[in-house]
């Protein structure tokens, strides 16, 4: 039995990270490659470049993904499919079923379930909303994409459960406009306590304000140590989620 475990979002959720960390493979989790219907050993980077829909980690540098799944994996000893589906830059919106993003995102996803023998739990792990803090969609107009967004991946692919990292500080680094991110963080705790959701992690916020886990030259995205840190507590839960059946 493998799980598959899905990351959607923009540019942290992506990796926007400093450099490139050379670390072995994941043991027990590999990712899913559209491009050629195939499986290749976890490490960074990580992704696919299909542009303008999902790409890879920015500059083949880092991201989150192999620190997730290298917690799950020791949290839970299953193995596991990684599904990078992710783009920078982007608003909830912009991911909503009927649009081409989401139906791009949606042929990835089904050709991993498809080419995964034996599939266990299929999640989604959700990492965004920087860019509707900029954008200043208000709390509810965010909590009801996410939840309608949800509603068409279980529809549509069948997941399990729907994780939410939550997003941290953006729009304070950008333009000094805190409560506009404090907006999205409250529109996804609220929404993380439904049927169906769960919420991952709580510690971008406080990462999001402190240099040491910061890229030096991408304003508001997490360094590697970030990355790692944010990867590990999140991929631990959803562990210990998996294990409660």
């Amino acid at each position: 039995m493998r799980d598959i475990i899905i990351f959607g979002g923009q540019s942290n959720m992506q990796g926007q990270t400093e450099a490139l960390v050379k670390e072995p493979p994941v043991a027990g989790a590999c990712e899913y490659l559209y491009a050629t219907d195939s499986f290749r050993p976890l490490t960074n980077p990580v992704g696919e470049d299909f542009d303008p829909y999902i790409l890879a980690s920015a500059y083949g540098f880092g991201s989150m993904v192999p620190s997730f799944c290298r917690a799950y994996v020791g949290e839970t000893g299953i193995e596991t499919v990684a599904v990078h589906a992710s783009k920078g830059a982007t608003i909830i919106s912009e991911w909503a079923r009927g649009g081409e993003r989401y139906a791009f995102a949606l042929k990835k996803i089904k050709a991993a379930v498809a080419a995964t023998r034996d599939v266990g739990k299929i999640y989604y792990v959700w990492l965004q909303g920087e860019s509707d803090a900029l954008a200043g969609t208000s709390e509810s107009d965010y909590a009801a994409a996410l939840t309608s967004y949800a509603a068409a991946l279980k529809q549509d692919v069948g997941i399990d459960l729907f994780g939410i990292i939550k997003v941290g500080y953006f729009a304070k680094t950008v333009k000094g406009d805190a409560p506009a991110d404090e907006v999205i963080m409250r529109a996804q705790e609220k929404t993380a306590v439904a049927d169906g959701f769960a919420m991952l992690t709580d510690i971008c916020p406080a990462l999001s304000l402190d240099p040491a886990y910061l890229n030096p030259i991408a304003a508001g995205h997490y360094n590697n140590e970030g990355q790692r840190l944010i990867g590990e507590t999140a991929g631990r839960k959803l562990g210990v989620i998996r294990k409660r059946g």
